[in-house]
C-alpha cells in the first residue's frame, strides 16, 4: 500500500508544491536524491522552503556518478563532506544525532544522509522511524483526548454530586424566602387600606391647587378654540374634557405611585434582593438542561411579578390610569358658552371631587392581592418544575 511519487522538473512544478498536494492525505517518506558533490543554490532554496512549510525528516541520497565504483571507500569519522556541511547549515543534520540510521535519543525520526551506495538499505530503517514518529504523534494526540474526556467526566460527576446535595437546599431556601415575601406583601395589602385612603386624600389635597392651575393654563391639542368667545361643538367639548382628565390622571398617577412605592420599598433589600440572588445563583450553577434553564427563567419572571413590578412605577401607573379614568368619566358636563380658563378649572375641580379615596384604596388593595396570589402560584409551580 505504498505509492511512489517522483516530483516533476523544477521548471514545471517545485518539490514543495508537489509535497503540498500529498502531505495532508498520506504519511510521506521523503527521499531527496543528489547527483552532484554539493547542493546547488536552487537545491538549497528548495530545501529551505520544504523545512519552513513542512518540517519533515528527509532521506538524502548521494547518487554515485556514472562509471564510479558502487562500493565507496570508507571515510574517517572526522572527515565530513561538503554536502554534509551544507545540510548541517540548512538544519537538516545535527552533530547530536547520527546520520547513519541509528535512532536519536528522543526517538524522533531525523533526516539522514547516505553517500555510499551500499548504505541505501538504510532507507528501510529511515522509513520505519518516520512511521514510528507518526504513530507516536497520533497516540499522543489520542491520549490527550482521552485524558480531557476523562477529566470532563470526573469533573461533571463531582459537580453533579455537589449539585444533588446543594441544589435542593438552595431551592428550599428560595421557596422559604419567597413565602416570607408573599406573606409580608399580603399583610401590607390587608392592613394598609386605611393608610392608603388617607395617603390618597392627602395627595389630592396637597396637589389640588397645582392641578387646578395646570388645568386652567393648559393648551389643548388638535382643537382650535375661537378667540372671540364663540361656543364650540359638542365633539370639541368632549375632547377638551378628556384632555383635562388625562392631565389630572397623569399627575395623580405619578404622585400616588411614588408614595405607594415608598410604603413597601423597605422590602427591596430584605426580601427582593435575597430572592433575586438565590435565583441567579441557581441559574448560574445548575444549568443541567434547556428545560431546567427555562424553568428557572420562568421562576425568575414570577419573582419579578411578585416583587419588582410592585416596587416600580410602571405597574401602578398603568393600573391607576385605568382606575382613575373609570371614576372620572362619570362626570356630567354641560356645554359652556366658551372654553375659558374658568371653565377648564371647573372641569378639573369636578374631576378631582369625583374621586373617592376609599374606593380607590379598596380597589388598589384588592388588585394587589389578586396579582400577588397569581404570581405566588406561578412561582411555586415553576419551582416545582425545577425540583423535578
Amino acid at each position: 500500500e505504498v505509492d511512489v511519487v517522483v516530483a516533476p522538473c523544477r521548471g514545471f512544478q517545485s518539490a514543495e508544491a508537489t509535497l503540498g498536494e500529498y502531505v495532508n492525505h498520506v504519511l510521506p517518506v521523503v527521499i531527496f536524491a543528489i547527483s552532484e558533490a554539493e547542493l546547488s543554490p536552487s537545491d538549497e532554496n528548495e530545501l529551505r522552503e520544504i523545512k519552513e512549510k513542512f518540517s519533515l525528516p528527509i532521506f538524502f541520497f548521494k547518487v554515485p556518478e556514472s562509471g564510479a565504483e558502487l562500493i565507496s571507500p570508507k571515510k574517517t569519522d572526522n572527515e565530513k563532506s561538503s554536502l554534509y556541511c551544507q545540510l548541517m547549515d540548512l538544519g537538516y543534520l545535527s552533530t547530536s544525532h547520527c546520520s547513519c540510521g541509528a535512532p536519536g535519543p528522543d526517538a524522533n525520526a531525523q533526516s539522514m544522509l547516505v553517500e555510499q551506495f551500499e548504505k541505501l538499505r538504510l532507507l528501510s530503517t529511515f522509513s520505519r522511524q518516520v512511521l514510528q514518529k507518526h504513530l507516536v504523534e497520533a497516540a499522543t494526540s489520542l491520549n490527550e483526548v482521552h485524558c480531557r474526556c476523562l477529566n470532563i467526566f470526573i469533573n461533571q460527576a463531582f459537580d453533579m454530586q455537589r449539585d444533588l446535595q446543594i441544589t435542593p437546599k438552595r431551592l428550599e431556601y428560595t421557596r422559604r424566602k419567597e413565602n416570607e415575601l408573599y406573606e409580608s406583601l399580603m399583610n401590607i395589602a390587608n392592613r394598609k387600606q386605611e393608610e392608603m385612603k388617607d395617603m390618597i386624600v392627602d395627595t389630592l389635597n396637597n396637589m389640588k391647587e397645582e392641578l387646578l392651575e395646570d388645568a386652567a393654563t393648559m393648551e389643548f391639542k388638535d382643537i382650535i378654540i375661537p378667540e372671540n368667545g364663540e361656543p364650540v361643538s359638542s365633539k370639541d367639548i368632549k375632547c377638551c374634557i378628556k384632555q383635562i382628565q388625562e392631565l389630572i390622571i397623569s399627575q395623580l398617577n405619578q404622585a400616588v405611585a411614588n408614595k405607594l412605592i415608598s410604603s413597601v420599598d423597605y422590602l427591596r433589600e430584605s426580601f427582593v434582593g435575597t430572592l433575586e440572588r438565590c435565583l441567579k445563583s441557581l441559574e448560574e450553577s445548575w444549568d443541567v438542561s434547556v428545560h431546567t434553564a427555562r424553568s428557572l427563567e420562568k421562576s425568575k419572571d414570577a419573582s419579578v411579578h411578585i416583587t419588582s413590578n410592585y416596587l416600580k412605577q410602571v405597574w401602578w401607573l398603568k393600573w391607576l390610569s385605568r382606575l382613575l379614568l373609570i371614576i372620572i368619566q362619570r362626570i356630567t358636563w354641560v356645554s359652556p358658552p366658551a372654553i375659558t380658563s374658568d371653565w377648564k378649572r371647573k372641569v378639573a375641580q369636578d374631576a378631582i371631587e369625583s374621586l373617592s379615596a376609599s374606593k380607590l384604596a379598596k380597589s388598589i388593595c384588592s388588585q394587589f392581592r389578586t396579582r400577588l396570589n397569581s404570581s405566588h402560584e406561578a412561582f411555586a409551580a415553576s419551582l416545582r418544575q425545577v425540583s423535578a
